[in-house]
C-alpha cells in the first residue's frame, strides 16, 4: 500500500491548494483523504513531503504525521485490503459515519453497474430518510430508532408492505457496510420485519378470452397495444413488462423466446426459454419489422432513458388496462402484473406439477414458487372442499 501527501491540482481563489493523503494498491485503485491543510505551491516540498516557509509549518507537519500513522495503523490490522476498503475503515474508526452518505454511496455504485430501477427505488428510500432526519449516522440506527421511523411512515399513511421494503433495503445496506468492515454488526439484525399478505387478483380463463375478443377501433392504438402486452404477458408465462419492452426480434428464435431476465440478469437462472404458441406468434407477427418486438424503446440507447421511457409507458399501459376492464365488464384493477398471476391461477386449475410451474415462472428455487402459489392453491383448497361436501 502507497502511502504519501500531494498537492491538490485544483487552486482556490486565494492561490492556495488542498494537502491530500494518497492511499493506493495501484494506479487503478487510487483514494483520497482530506487533511483540511491548504498551501501556496512555493509552501509545500514533495520530495520531503512537509510543509516549508509557513508560519505554522511545525504544527502542520505534525498534523500530516500523525494522520498518515492512523491510517498507517489501520492498514496493519486490515492487511491485503484494496484503498477503498482502507479508507471505510479508517472513516468508520475515527468519524461519527454518516448512514445517508454512504447509502448514496450504494445508490451510486448501483448506477454505475447500470441497475437503474433499483437505484431509482432506493434513491426515494434515501429522500424519505431525508425527510424524517437531516443527518443519520450508523450509530443512531438501534432498535428504538427503527420503531420511531416505524411509527413516522405509518403515520405519513405508508403501508406495512411499504414500510417493510424500506427496511429490508436499511437492512440490505447495514450488511454490505458489515461486509466492508465499516461497521462490527448489524444493529437491527434481531428486528423481525413485518410484511402483510396481499391478495393475488387473477383473471380467470372466461375474463381472458373476453379481453382477447374485445374490438377495438384502429385509432386507440395505446389500448390495442395495452391489450396486446397484457394477453403476451399471459401467453408467455407472465413475462415482465420490463422484459417485454426490452425483448427483441433476435430473442424469438425458431418456436422459442430466449432471452435474460432483467431483475435477475446477474443470477444464475436468469436464461429464460419461453415456447410459442399460436397466441404470442400471431402478436409477435402483428409488431414484427423492428428492432424490439413491442415498438417501446425503438431508437434508445441511453440506460437511464431506457429505463425512464419503461417506467412511463407501464403507468399508461396499466391506465389503459383498467379502461379495457370496464369495456369488458371485469370488476377488477387490471395491471400488467395480473397477467402473470392470471397464468399461474391457469396453470394450477390446469394442474401443472409444481416443478413445470416453477421452471415456467423463471424460478431457481423450488421454495419460492412454493411461496407465491400458496394463494392459488387456497383457491383450489376452497372449490375442493366444496365439491366435496356438495356430494353428500
Amino acid at each position: 500500500m502507497i502511502f504519501n501527501f500531494n498537492l491538490s491540482t485544483y487552486k482556490k481563489q486565494d492561490g492556495t491548494k488542498a494537502i491530500r493523503l494518497r492511499i493506493a494498491t495501484s494506479s487503478r485503485d487510487n483514494q483520497f483523504i482530506k487533511t483540511d491543510i491548504f498551501l501556496l505551491s512555493h509552501q509545500w516540498d514533495s520530495k520531503k513531503q512537509k510543509v516549508k516557509r509557513h508560519p505554522l509549518e511545525e504544527k502542520l507537519n505534525a498534523k500530516l504525521q500523525s494522520l498518515k500513522t492512523d491510517v498507517q495503523n489501520v492498514f496493519f490490522k486490515n492487511t491485503g485490503v484494496s484503498a477503498k476498503t482502507l479508507l471505510e475503515r479508517y472513516k468508520a474508526k475515527n468519524t461519527s459515519l454518516s448512514f445517508l452518505d454512504y447509502y448514496q454511496d450504494v445508490v451510486d455504485e448501483m448506477k454505475l453497474k447500470q441497475q437503474i430501477s433499483t437505484a431509482k427505488t432506493n434513491q426515494k428510500y434515501i429522500t424519505k430518510l431525508k425527510k424524517y432526519s437531516n443527518e443519520i449516522y450508523f450509530s443512531d440506527l438501534t432498535p428504538i430508532w427503527i420503531k420511531r421511523y416505524e411509527l413516522w411512515m405509518l403515520n405519513r399513511g405508508n403501508q406495512v408492505n411499504t414500510i417493510a421494503s424500506n427496511f429490508k433495503s436499511i437492512n440490505a445496506v447495514l450488511n454490505k457496510a458489515l461486509k466492508a468492515g465499516v461497521i462490527e454488526s448489524n444493529p437491527i439484525k434481531s428486528i423481525t420485519i413485518k410484511t402483510e399478505n396481499t391478495k393475488k387478483e387473477s383473471l380467470t380463463l372466461e375474463e381472458i378470452e373476453r379481453l382477447k375478443d374485445l374490438k377495438i377501433e384502429p385509432r386507440f392504438k395505446g389500448l390495442i397495444m395495452a391489450k396486446d402486452m397484457f394477453l403476451f404477458s399471459f401467453y408467455t408465462a407472465g413475462m415482465r413488462f420490463t422484459d417485454i419492452c426490452k425483448l427483441k426480434s433476435d430473442d424469438v428464435v425458431g418456436d422459442n423466446i430466449i432471452y435474460i431476465m432483467s431483475k435477475a440478469k446477474n443470477r444464475k437462472g436468469a436464461k429464460r426459454i419461453i415456447p410459442l404458441n399460436k397466441f404470442s406468434k400471431k402478436i409477435i407477427d402483428k409488431y414484427k419489422g423492428s428492432e424490439y418486438v413491442f415498438p417501446v424503446l425503438n431508437g434508445i440507447t441511453n440506460v437511464e432513458m431506457i429505463s425512464s421511457k419503461i417506467y412511463i409507458k407501464n403507468n399508461n399501459i396499466n391506465r389503459a388496462l383498467k379502461t379495457l376492464a370496464c369495456k369488458c365488464d371485469i370488476n377488477k384493477s387490471l395491471s400488467m402484473h395480473i397477467a402473470k398471476h392470471s397464468f399461474t391461477d391457469y396453470a394450477v386449475k390446469s394442474n401443472v406439477d409444481l416443478l413445470m410451474i416453477s421452471k415456467l415462472l423463471g424460478h431457481t428455487k423450488l421454495s419460492t414458487t412454493e411461496y407465491y402459489l400458496k394463494d392459488f392453491y387456497q383457491k383450489e383448497q376452497s372449490e375442493v372442499i366444496k365439491k366435496m361436501f356438495d356430494l353428500l
